[in-house]
């Protein structure tokens, strides 16, 4: 009882904070070019699978044009990954207590406190958390029909993202094909189609790669084979970011755990733990392999800590009441809940607030700024006459100045001059208007390299208007756009095909 009451009001505590922070802050560049998706809503795109700009889309249906709008349905998401994580909890391992202690230390973790963000991330959290619910229904409770849900749910993970393939491979080859309880499973017509089901979600994605080349499979499959740095110089890095990311004591606990279940504890215990350990462990060997050559970006885990959330949980739980396991239990909750708060509580205050000036270092830098700057464009758009805003191989810039020119009821299209196949989403007669006057929006080092900018080759006249300065708080921050008035375009401006 004790750990579902201290769960209910972290759960709590952590919605409220979340929501206030979500409605406060910015719009990230990623977040505002996922919104221009979703005013362009297609079966696939460059970046990443569709779910994102369907979940965006509809958040904006729903609350508009604004902070709310986009973030709606990963704030609603969030909540659902909580529900399914409690669930799976109670399925998996013996009593409540595990169950409510993974509840709360996702929610202490900084990976459960950023949920909120609208990225890909959220769907695919959400679709691979209730993958693993659904499974162990199916197998927990011998209920076959599960693993129709299965089927959908994680064709919809793969929707929102190319790393829930890594669920898939877990399920099958470690799971369905490795452990007694997962053979059993092939008898039954459920599986099959829960795996046709699947496939036939995710159709519309292959659809869309075939036609176009399979190009946002090479885009994200060329990281597999970069390199960044030197053998392994990256490892550490990708260890403690995770461990900043999870908590340590999540974390080590998680690993604990895992290692735990591989010398047979957990099951003495009670706990059926194969399922989440299976079904998480390639894409966690798969990352590591990863950090040998090349970055590991924090979030890109993010799908699987309410699953290490979990593990760690369950360690802790498992553990004998005597001579320790309580006190455990308690240290472990304890230093959850410190860490965590402490770093939440730094990220979500110098978010909103951001007292301190970290430089570059401070990520929190790219939510602010947007919005004024934008105004200002809009600003000079309207005394200029100019019919488009067009920016230059800046993605972030392109979304952030269209999302909030569309929040000030501004229906002036904002388009990339530069061709790019991340922008093949947008029908071809809307990708490079002709309409002139126009604004081009340009980064530049200062406002004396803005000075020495060329005239533009797609337009027949071009001229400098001004040099504005993203705003990132207190002054800071040396981002500089170059805005140009040009008009008169030329057959150097981009057609599309």
């Amino acid at each position: 009882m004790g750990a579902e009451v201290f769960a209910l009001v972290v759960v709590l505590a952590s919605l409220v904070a979340k929501a206030y922070v979500a409605l406060s802050v910015g719009l990230d560049g990623d977040e505002a070019y996922y919104a221009l998706w979703s005013a362009y809503l297609s079966p696939g795109y460059l970046d990443h699978p569709p779910a994102v700009a369907l979940m965006t889309a509809l958040g904006r249906l729903i609350g508009g044009d604004t902070l709310l709008g986009v973030r709606l349905l990963p704030l609603l998401a969030g909540i659902a990954v909580l529900a399914a994580l409690y669930r799976t909890g109670r399925l998996l391992v013996p009593g409540r207590s595990a169950a409510a202690l993974a509840v709360a230390w996702y929610c202490l973790s900084l990976q459960g406190a950023v949920n909120f963000v609208a990225t890909p991330d959220a769907p695919s959290t959400l679709f691979w958390t209730l993958s693993l619910w659904a499974a162990a229904e199916a197998v927990t409770r011998s209920r076959p029909n599960w693993w129709l849900a299965v089927g959908l749910l994680a064709g919809a993970g793969l929707a929102s993202k190319y790393t829930n393939a890594w669920f898939g491979i877990g399920l099958v080859l470690l799971f369905l094909i490795g452990t007694a309880d997962g053979r059993r499973q092939f008898g039954r017509w459920q599986l099959w189609a829960g795996g046709l089901l699947a496939l036939l979600v995710f159709a519309p994605v292959l659809w869309w790669n075939y036609q176009h080349d399979w190009q946002s499979f090479l885009f994200q499959g060329a990281r597999v084979v970069s390199f960044e740095e030197a053998f392994g110089r990256l490892v550490s890095e990708f260890v403690i970011s995770q461990a900043a990311a999870m908590g340590p004591v999540l974390l080590l606990c998680a690993l604990l755990a895992m290692g735990g279940f591989f010398l047979g504890y957990g099951r003495r215990a009670g706990a059926r733990l194969a399922l989440p350990v299976l079904t998480t462990l390639p894409l966690l060997a798969y990352f590591l392999i990863h950090a040998l050559h090349a970055r590991v970006e924090v979030n890109w885990l993010q799908p699987v800590a309410p699953v290490l959330a979990l593990l760690g949980a369950a360690f802790v739980c498992l553990l004998p009441a005597r001579p320790f396991g309580r006190w455990i239990v308690a240290v472990g909750s304890a230093l959850q809940l410190v860490f965590g708060l402490g770093l939440i509580g730094f990220a979500y205050v110098q978010a909103v607030y951001h007292p301190l000036d970290l430089g570059y270092a401070d990520r929190t830098r790219m939510l602010r700024g947007w919005d004024k700057l934008a105004a200002e464009i809009r600003q000079l758009a309207e005394e200029t006459g100019a019919q488009v805003i067009w920016t230059e191989g800046n993605y972030r810039l392109t979304g952030e100045l269209f999302f909030y020119g569309r929040a000030a009821g501004d229906s002036r299209p904002v388009r990339d001059i530069a061709p790019h196949p991340r922008y093949d989403f947008l029908p071809p007669e809307a990708r490079y208007p002709t309409s002139s006057p126009a604004l081009l929006v340009e980064s530049v080092r200062s406002p004396a390299a803005a000075e020495a900018l060329p005239p533009r080759a797609e337009f027949s006249n071009t001229r400098l208007v001004t040099v504005l300065k993203r705003d990132e708080g207190a002054g800071r921050g040396e981002e500089y756009y170059a805005v140009l008035a040009v008009s008169g375009a030329t057959g150097a401006l981009p057609r599309a095909d």
